[in-house]
């Protein structure tokens, strides 16, 4: 079962004028293999804009299992969020993280 948890938003505007918000969501996700229950933890991004006084979402992306640890998954969203990370290069900017992250 994969649960969304809200961590944060980001109000941007784009080089045309149009505001978007940003929305960051922590993943968890809890594993039964072979009777060991275990959780995995990724991140959401979603970006959407008003129109109208209509929400219109128009991108989307997430990766369900980056890492075993919260607060590893809870730090990088607090750095996508810092500097406006949107869906389209969320996993290019996780891929630099990482690999400028030490993991234990």
């Amino acid at each position: 079962m994969l649960t969304r948890f809200l961590e944060g938003t980001r109000n941007c505007r784009k080089s045309d004028g149009e505001m978007i918000q940003l929305e960051y969501f922590l993943l968890e996700k809890q594993r039964n293999e072979m009777n060991n229950l275990s959780k995995t933890y990724g991140i959401e991004i979603v970006k959407k804009y008003a129109h109208f006084g209509e929400t219109i979402y128009t991108e989307t992306d997430q990766i369900e299992c980056l890492t075993h640890e919260k607060e590893k998954a809870k730090e990088i969203i607090d750095k996508l969020i810092a500097h406006a990370v949107t869906p389209v290069s969320m996993i290019y900017v996780i891929e630099d993280l990482i690999d400028e992250t030490p993991w234990r």
